[in-house]
């Protein structure tokens, strides 16, 4: 009876590590030129873009340029609602730089980062569709 017991405790920890693993999310956007995220600058190229959760529910993004093989976490101050439908990443730039500033997950949610221009620099935004990556 021990070893039932024990093994389905086994079993049951492994459905809840499956059920987690299939709810991955990774995002996939072709990001035409370098920007700036978390203090640190990626260049142009394809990005997959993974919400993870962590243990204590901070919401935290590895962002990760396939072409270069770099990644980087990135921790957003803000959650908002946002209306369901297209992902996107969302980008500030003023002069020649650009930052990372949402991600919007195309679930209903959408998350800001921090981003640093020069005071007095007209900033204009620019809208990268992203696509839901399943299995990668």
């Amino acid at each position: 009876m021990k070893n039932l017991t024990t093994n389905m405790m086994f079993a049951a920890a492994a459905l809840v590590i499956a059920a987690g693993a299939a709810q991955a999310q990774q995002l996939k956007a072709e990001v035409p030129f370098s920007f700036q995220a978390q203090g640190t600058v990626m260049p142009a190229g394809e990005y997959r873009v993974e919400r993870l959760n962590s243990h204590n529910g901070t919401t935290i993004f590895k962002v990760r340029n396939v072409d270069a093989n770099r990644t980087i976490v990135a921790m957003p101050y803000e959650k908002n609602n946002a209306a369901a439908g297209d992902a996107a990443l969302a980008f500030e730039c003023s002069g020649g730089h650009c930052a990372l500033a949402k991600v919007d997950t195309g679930d209903g949610s959408a998350y800001r980062f921090p981003t640093k221009h020069a005071k007095g620099e007209d900033t204009r935004v620019a809208v990268i569709r992203a696509v839901l990556a399943k299995g990668l």
